[in-house]
């Protein structure tokens, strides 16, 4: 499934009264929005790329979501390349530095005799 359609999808899934904000904060970032190269024409990307790129997912999700609701505005953001290559490690690293995060590590031991239900459990 291209990945337009999977911002709508995952929006289209939550309450409606926040579907809106949600397209309003789409974050596009991870090792694969940092993907150059060529075009499918065979013409190679601009240094600029990840700003166009940024600009199309909105454009796109925006042509998807205006067939249901008129008006919306999908706003896209992206930290530049090198940032953006790391986004999972630096959003681990301040998950892990929580004072609270702790209480919801779940050990191997507890995995085991309550199973999957455990995240529930201690992640609410």
């Amino acid at each position: 499934s291209p990945l337009p359609a999977m911002v709508c999808d995952a929006a289209f899934k939550c309450d409606r009264d926040q579907q809106a904000q949600l397209l309003g904060n789409v974050i596009l970032c991870g090792g694969g929005a940092c993907i150059g190269g060529t075009t499918s024409t065979g013409d190679t990307l601009p240094p600029d790329y990840h700003y166009a790129m940024t600009d199309r997912l909105r454009d796109e999700v925006e042509s998807i979501i205006h067939t249901h609701t008129p008006g919306w505005r999908v706003k896209v953001l992206s930290p530049n390349i090198p940032e953006r290559a790391i986004c999972s490690w630096l959003g681990g690293s301040i998950l892990g530095s929580l004072g609270t995060f702790h209480d919801m590590w779940i050990t191997r031991k507890e995995y085991e005799e309550f199973g999957p239900s455990i995240v529930n459990r201690k992640c609410p």
